[in-house]
């Protein structure tokens, strides 16, 4: 049974693994276009535009999913292969 345990806890841990590194994927593109879009509409207009909101909450979410995956990585570490 104990085989069986630590099986159910590696899929999920795999599983949570790879939506916060889906996060971060998604997150690191988003707030490279906002960044660029807030820069563009800044020199055109004002610091103040519709791309710094999106901008800041892409990089929390960056920031979060990345302390996540650390927290991940230190707790359930992988000793069968690699992972970046």
């Amino acid at each position: 049974m104990g085989g069986r345990s630590g099986r159910m806890r590696e899929a999920v841990w795999a599983l949570v693994t790879t939506l916060v590194l889906v996060i971060r994927i998604l997150a690191t593109i988003a707030m490279v276009l906002f960044v660029i879009g807030w820069a563009v509409a800044a020199v055109r207009d004002s610091l103040d535009n519709a791309f710094l909101w999106p901008a800041i909450g892409a990089g929390v979410a960056l920031l979060l999913s990345t302390y996540i995956y650390s927290h991940l990585r230190a707790r359930y570490p992988r000793h069968n292969g690699w992972i970046p």
